[in-house]
């Protein structure tokens, strides 16, 4: 391979990477020792070489200082190779993790997120780019917002290669216009509460009005920007990425991560382009930049992994249902965000004969946990309500005691 010629950058910083030039002294009220939290950003490239360095310098571009950059390359076989080198030698701070294989997106975030050790981590796909005041504005967010959700969802602008064709995502754009996630009172500045904590230049007082938020009961649609829009807590992503199944999602790692945790946890919508996503002919998903009432994907094509996405989180949830319904302040608020879940449109296909929903299915294989938490007539109840026919019911539990008996026996 040639070597790759990095474009000049005109950015020069005096700090090093990944350290926080305002920890906190002893001068300020006695906060020693105290920093801003750490920023993990981990960029998932396969193929993108062209679009790559771009990726990489707007994260090393950021106004907020305090970050830690994670490449995994997916076993690229273009001009990646030459990039992530000068990428080794420009950047030494950064950490590149080069996979033998391309096991897709999922599995390469999991390492990704494995290796990191941020308290808040964005996934910055390789063929977009992060705008300068974006990770701070999110942690800005973050630290002023009264409801500790688990990510941050900013707005993204969209190009067709070099040229800007949008400055929003429309899912968003429709939510915060609806009004829907307008609270009072929603964000306390973390500037004006406590200036020792926040060192850097603020966003403006327009802030506030920018903020809403999105409770796990209206996150049904889709409301959130696009992979790289997003700012995640780390507690959050620990309750999702314990996942084994994770990495069957080739892609779309973004449909299975915001809904699971935007629907158990809420999320918060920023309404300020904060990123770039760059439409280049070669996406994954879209096929170009949006267009009111059209849709923009394969619907329903290899592409499309929202259906299994949506599995994966449905599945996730009831496998660890005592888990999870153990940490709700309401368990009972675990089985409405399943059924929501399952409610969205293009519905699951039923799991099992006798089910008419693909959630009943899953619940009646589950349903020793759910019978522990809720005892036997609620759980019979709720699998009626899921529209699990009576004869499937009684023999699927006349299986399972025939089951448990011979076991006993045979011990």
């Amino acid at each position: 391979m040639e070597e790759y010629d990095a474009p000049e950058s005109s950015f020069e910083r005096t700090e090093p990477y990944g350290v926080n030039p305002f920890r906190m002294t002893s001068r300020n009220n006695g906060l020693s020792g105290i920093t801003l939290p750490l920023v993990s950003v981990i960029i998932v490239n396969y193929n993108y070489g062209r679009f790559l360095w771009q990726a990489v310098t707007s994260v090393f571009e950021q106004t907020y200082t305090n970050i830690e950059c994670i490449i995994v390359d997916n076993a690229s076989t273009d001009e990646s190779g030459s990039v992530l080198a000068q990428v080794e030698q420009v950047f030494p701070q950064a950490t590149i993790i080069r996979c033998a294989e391309n096991g897709g997106q999922s599995a390469a975030s999991m390492k990704g997120y494995a290796a990191s050790s941020g308290q808040y981590v964005v996934f910055l796909d390789a063929d977009d780019f992060l705008l300068p005041e974006c990770l701070a504005t999110h942690i800005f967010v973050h630290l002023s917002v009264r409801i500790p959700v688990g990510f941050t969802s900013g707005d993204m602008a969209q190009s067709v290669g070099p040229r800007l064709v949008l400055g929003t995502m429309s899912g968003l754009s429709d939510y915060v216009c609806s009004g829907r996630g307008r609270r009072d009172n929603l964000l306390r500045r973390i500037d004006h509460v406590c200036k020792e904590l926040w060192p850097f230049e603020a966003p403006d007082e327009a802030i506030a009005q920018d903020v809403h938020y999105v409770p796990p009961e209206k996150a049904t649609g889709w409301v959130w920007s696009a992979t790289s829009g997003n700012c995640f807590r780390r507690e959050a992503l620990q309750l999702f990425l314990d996942n084994r199944h994770l990495p069957d999602l080739r892609a779309c790692t973004d449909a299975y991560l915001l809904r699971g945790i935007g629907m158990v946890i809420g999320s918060i919508l920023i309404d300020r382009p904060l990123a770039v996503y760059r439409l280049h002919g070669q996406n994954v998903f879209s096929r170009s930049p949006q267009l009111n009432g059209i849709a923009v994907h394969d619907r329903g094509a290899p592409s499309d992994n929202d259906l299994l996405a949506r599995r994966l989180v449905m599945d996730h949830l009831v496998d660890n249902f005592a888990f999870f319904a153990g940490r709700l302040y309401d368990p009972h608020a675990l089985l409405w965000t399943l059924r929501r879940l399952d409610r969205i449109a293009p519905k699951l296909p039923p799991k099992l004969p006798g089910c008419k929903t693909y959630l009943g299915g899953k619940v009646l294989e589950s349903i020793d946990s759910v019978k522990a938490l809720f005892g036997c007539w609620k759980s019979v109840c709720l699998l009626l309500a899921l529209h699990v026919s009576v004869p499937t019911i009684i023999g699927f539990l006349c299986r399972r005691r025939d089951h448990v008996l011979k076991e006993k026996r045979s011990g």
